[in-house]
């Protein structure tokens, strides 16, 4: 044993350096040790704070509780706890770090032999993730987490690694073929890159497509699919999927949600279930603003330093339907857009309605004829306007799949009952695709008082609504 009382200043000095690098080292290997099983210890170990990278308990990433639900839930999806997983967010609330950059390192350090995959609106983008994903492998500190793992000599291009255990890790866009690259887990962050994108069918279809027929065809009976996305439409990917507002659900989608595991993460987090998850303390709002675009209710930000309360209230001033959709999850608002719910009254005795001559009658229909719109339903028929322009739609109406010819025959039965004045519907529909038909129909049932008024077609939901 050396006797400190007899060592130089210079010989202490060298002592004590010795026995700090030894402290360090044993603190490296307990944490690195520990990373190897708790992604979010892997994350911070290997984001060191640049301002003392020899720390390992430093570092930059911030744990925020949004941060932590998301490492909870992969976790569960690494022990198999969780197949088919779905998560809605807000953008810039810091998903992408733990789940496309992070996560697919840990994973495939854990489980050298296994397959991943994960997939973005573009090639492009799914590259940068992968060069993202390599550079951690290829860090100091994921050796120190996983000692023994390896990426194979010529196979660490950004879009595709091969571990020397035969694991694999395949980077692809929304498009892009995954033949022959089998999945243990399928990752898909972000496959919609923005809103002009989404509000195409052709787009949402195509989305559609892919998923089924690539990321899908590429999982068996144990493989776990993440989805995460910001919420753009009511039909994009997490829309069909899980949504329970989904218009379509209980028919076109009906028992798919049960499925999955759907987690919808708001910007604005009210009292409740979520919030005792997050450990979020909701508190009252005074601020006029705040409380001129959220109400009274207890409420808290969901990342207070990096979207403020009042940046979010500011935000949905400026563009109320935008920031349900994209920041609370819900792309059809409880209140409506244009239609509102307090606008509709039931009735349930005809009495109540105004009689005939109180009234003016229309009509209008939507038909479903289109090569793309063979399942969906045909709806037609008459409402009255009365005196205080209040509008009264008729019990008649009819909203269903129907054959061309009782199509027509139900518009001459609505046309001798309620006699409207116009009936509207698209000029493709109703002057050309039945108008012959329709025409002859008029004649020989002799139904002359209604006048049929073709519209031109819009693809512009709010035009068309207007």
């Amino acid at each position: 044993m050396t006797d400190l009382a007899q060592l130089s200043t210079e010989e202490l000095k060298k002592h004590l350096a010795l026995a700090e690098r030894d402290v360090l080292l044993k603190r490296h290997r307990k944490t690195a040790f520990d990373a190897r099983s708790d992604l979010m210890k892997f994350i911070r170990y290997t984001m060191p704070d640049p301002e003392d990278v020899g720390d390992p308990e430093r570092s930059l990433y911030e744990p925020t509780p949004v941060a932590r639900l998301l490492v909870d839930t992969l976790q569960k999806v690494e022990r198999g706890e969780l197949l088919r997983v779905a998560v809605s967010i807000g953008p810039q609330f810091g998903k992408s770090e733990p789940i496309s950059r992070r996560f697919p390192a840990w994973f495939m350090g854990r489980n050298p032999w296994k397959h991943l995959m994960l997939g973005t609106y573009n090639q492009d983008f799914a590259m940068e993730f992968g060069a993202e994903v390599r550079s951690v492998m290829e860090s100091p500190a994921f050796n120190r987490v996983f000692p023994t793992f390896q990426l194979r000599k010529g196979s660490q291009a950004k879009d595709l690694m091969i571990t020397t255990r035969g694991g694999k890790m395949a980077f692809i866009g929304v498009g892009g073929s995954g033949s022959g690259k089998p999945a243990d887990v399928f990752l898909i962050d972000d496959p919609i890159k923005n809103d002009e994108d989404v509000q195409s069918e052709k787009f949402r279809e195509g989305l559609w497509n892919w998923f089924n027929r690539v990321a899908y065809a590429r999982a068996k009976t144990t493989t776990a699919i993440v989805i995460v996305h910001t919420r753009w439409h009511e039909d994009d990917l997490i829309g069909r999927l899980c949504d329970p507002d989904h218009p379509e659900r209980n028919r076109k989608y009906a028992g798919v949600a049960d499925d999955w595991t759907y987690i919808n993460i708001p910007a604005v987090v009210k009292e409740g279930a979520l919030a005792k998850a997050l450990d979020l303390a909701p508190q009252k709002q005074t601020d006029p603003l705040i409380v001129s675009q959220f109400g009274h209710e207890p409420i808290v930000s969901l990342w207070e330093a990096r979207k403020s309360l009042k940046h979010l209230a500011s935000a949905r001033r400026l563009d109320p339907r935008g920031f349900d959709s994209l920041y609370m999850g819900k792309p059809a608002p409880e209140d409506g857009d244009y239609f509102k719910k307090d606008w509709l009254v039931e009735h349930t005795d005809p009495s109540e309605y105004p009689s005939a001559r109180e009234m003016r009658q229309y009509a209008a229909s939507d038909h479903a004829l289109g090569e793309k719109q063979t399942n969906d339903e045909n709806v037609l028929g008459c409402f009255g306007v009365d005196r205080k322009n209040e509008i009264w739609i008729m019990p008649d109406l009819v909203w269903k799949q129907m054959p061309t010819d009782a199509l027509v025959d139900e518009m001459i039965a609505q046309m001798q009952r309620h006699e409207p004045q116009i009936w509207f519907a698209e000029d493709e529909h109703i002057n050309k695709s039945i108008g012959p038909f329709r025409r002859q129909r008029m004649r020989e049932e002799q139904v002359f008082k209604t006048a049929v008024q073709g519209l031109t077609s819009t693809r512009a939901l709010k035009a068309r609504a207007r």
